[in-house]
C-alpha cells in the first residue's frame, strides 16, 4: 500500500524534562525518515487494536483543529502544537503517562487524506559509548532511553483522522489517571463514549460464549468446538464473525441460552451484531482446540474435526475415564 506524506512535524514531549519542545519548522525530508514513518503508518492500519470512532457533537479542540488544517494546510503546524500541548498538559498532570516523540503527519492513503497524530513512547537500547574524558580511550556500553520503536515495531498509541470526513482510527493504552487506570487519549483529549476494538469485540464473544458453555453445558469440549467452528466458518463466509450464526450453531433453537447469551453480551457493551474480521485479526482466531489429559497429555485437534463424529469420538469408559479415538488418520508424524 502507497503512503505519500504531505507534511510532517515532530513535537518532544520529555514530561522529565517539565517542558516540551515544540518545532517550529516542518521536519526535512529525507528519503530513509521518510520509509521510516511511512512503513509505521501501514502497520497503524493493520493494526488488531485499533478502535473505530467519531467525533461527538459540540465543541472539540481535536475536531476545531482538525477543520482548521483541512481548510488550510498552512494552519499545520501552528494546530499541531496546539495538539502536542494539550497532550503535554495531561502528560504533566500524570506521570505514568511516559515521555514521547510525537510525529504528527499529514499523508494520503488509497486516495485519502488523513491527519495523523502518532506517539512514539521511547524504548530503552543499548550503545556503544567512546569515552576519553580521562586520557586514555576507553569503549563502552551504555543504556539510551529514548529511542524509537524500529520498523519491526508497533507504536503503542496515534489518532487518525479522515480529513474527508473526520472519522477516526485509535489506537491507545491505559495509564493510571486520577489513582485508576483508564483510556487518557479518547476519555481526556478526544472526549470519546467507550468504543471497543474488533479484537475487544472476538474476545467478548468468545468469553461470553464459553461462559454460557460452562454454566449450561459443564465444558463440554465438543460444545467448545462447535463454538470455534461456527467463528471460523463465519469468517470464512464472510469475513465477519455473525453473532447470529453463532448462537444458532451453538445453542441451536434454546430461546433461553439465546437471551442469556445476548443479556452477556450487552453488559459487556458489545451492540454490534457483526463483527468484520481483516487479516490481521483471523490469524488470532483459534482454528484448533488444545486438549490436555490429567496426566499431561495434550492434543491439538482442528475444530472442524471435533464436529465430525466419523474423525474424533469421546468414549465414557465405566470406570469414569474418557477414551479419545481419533480415526480415519492415513499418516501418523512425530514432530
Amino acid at each position: 500500500m502507497s503512503i505519500n506524506i504531505e507534511k510532517m512535524i515532530l513535537h518532544v514531549l520529555d514530561n522529565s524534562v517539565g517542558i516540551p519542545v515544540f518545532s517550529e519548522k516542518e521536519h526535512p525530508f529525507n528519503g530513509d525518515i521518510i520509509e521510516f514513518i511511512s512503513t509505521h503508518i501501514e502497520k497503524a492500519f493493520s493494526d488488531i487494536d485499533i478502535r473505530k470512532a467519531t467525533f461527538s457533537t459540540g465543541e472539540n479542540p481535536v475536531k476545531s483543529l482538525s477543520i482548521a488544517i483541512q481548510e488550510d494546510r498552512d494552519n499545520f503546524i501552528e494546530k499541531t502544537i496546539e495538539f502536542a500541548q494539550l497532550l503535554y498538559s495531561i502528560m504533566a498532570e500524570n506521570t505514568t503517562i511516559p515521555p514521547c516523540d510525537l510525529i504528527c503527519s499529514i499523508f494520503t492513503r488509497e486516495g485519502i487524506k488523513y491527519l495523523g497524530f502518532f506517539i512514539f513512547n521511547y524504548k530503552s537500547s543499548y550503545i556503544h559509548y567512546v569515552d576519553e574524558s580521562q586520557g586514555n580511550r576507553v569503549n563502552t556500553v551504555i543504556k539510551q532511553r529514548t529511542t524509537l520503536p524500529n520498523e519491526n515495531q508497533k507504536i503503542d498509541e496515534f489518532i487518525i483522522i479522515n480529513l474527508e470526513d473526520l472519522s477516526i482510527l485509535l489506537k491507545e493504552k491505559k495509564y493510571e489517571i486520577n489513582g485508576e487506570k483508564d483510556y487518557y487519549i479518547s476519555r481526556y483529549i478526544l472526549n470519546l463514549k467507550p468504543i471497543l476494538s474488533d479484537k475487544e469485540k472476538i474476545d467478548i464473544v468468545n468469553k461470553v460464549t464459553k461462559k454460557v458453555i460452562k454454566e449450561y453445558y459443564d465444558n463440554d469440549i465438543e460444545k467448545l468446538a462447535e463454538m470455534k467452528n461456527a467463528i471460523v466458518e463465519s469468517i470464512e463466509d464472510t469475513s465477519a464473525i455473525d453473532i447470529e450464526h453463532v448462537k444458532s450453531k451453538v445453542f441451536k433453537n434454546n430461546i433461553e441460552l439465546h437471551n442469556k447469551y445476548d443479556e452477556e453480551i450487552a453488559k459487556r457493551g458489545l451492540t454490534e451484531k457483526v463483527i468484520p474480521v481483516n487479516e490481521n485479526l483471523e490469524k488470532k482466531v483459534q482454528k484448533t482446540q488444545k486438549l490436555i489429559t490429567d496426566n499431561g497429555i495434550e492434543i491439538k485437534i482442528p475444530v472442524s474435526y471435533l464436529t465430525e463424529s466419523n474423525n474424533v469420538e469421546f468414549i465414557n469408559n465405566p470406570d469414569g475415564t474418557i477414551s479419545i479415538l481419533l480415526k480415519n488418520i492415513k499418516e501418523l508424524q512425530g514432530k
